[in-house]
């Protein structure tokens, strides 16, 4: 399963690069053609950022069925 995360991790990081990279910076932010850059960034932070989280559970995953078991 972490090795799944991670591969995913890294698609998500190369999407959000992507993103980065097409980005116009020339015309403004909130420009008409930068929209879907900018929601595919907004994407790939959320992405990232639920990424971590559930690896940071299957590291305390093994502590918390130990606690569950003791109570």
């Amino acid at each position: 399963m972490k090795t799944l995360i991670y591969i995913i991790l890294i698609a998500i990081l190369g999407s959000f690069v992507f993103n980065l990279v097409k980005f116009n910076y020339g015309i403004g932010l909130m420009a008409e053609e930068n929209r879907t850059y900018i929601i595919g960034l907004g994407a790939g932070i959320c992405g990232f950022l639920l990424a971590l989280i559930m690896l940071k559970y299957l590291q305390l995953k093994p502590n918390l069925e130990n606690q569950s078991k003791k109570a």
